[in-house]
């Protein structure tokens, strides 16, 4: 399991899928006593969401795509929906 630092917090990610659909949903947890931390994918139950693309969660964890490319785990496609009043980048995850 590889760690990282997340805002002075050592987590690491756990990739698993949303019950629906079957597509990406990626977990963030500590590292340190492995308790749940966030989830930072959300199901927009798009069918661009795969098992390796899914959206990320920018607005309810600001800078979590730019830590995402920073740390080499996902890459932003260019692609982006809106559900609501938020937009959500679609990323393509290197788990």
């Amino acid at each position: 399991m590889k760690t990282y630092n997340y805002n002075g917090l050592n987590v690491y990610l756990k990739a698993t899928s949303y019950a629906n659909n079957g597509s990406l949903a990626v977990q963030m947890l500590s590292g340190d006593d492995n308790e749940f931390y966030d989830v930072i994918t959300v199901n927009l139950g798009s069918f661009l969401q795969t098992e390796q693309l899914a959206f990320v969660d920018d607005n309810n964890l600001p800078g979590i795509g730019q830590w995402l490319e920073s740390n080499g785990i996902a890459t932003p496609t260019g692609y982006s929906q809106t559900s609501g009043f938020c937009n959500y980048p679609l990323y393509e995850f290197h788990l």
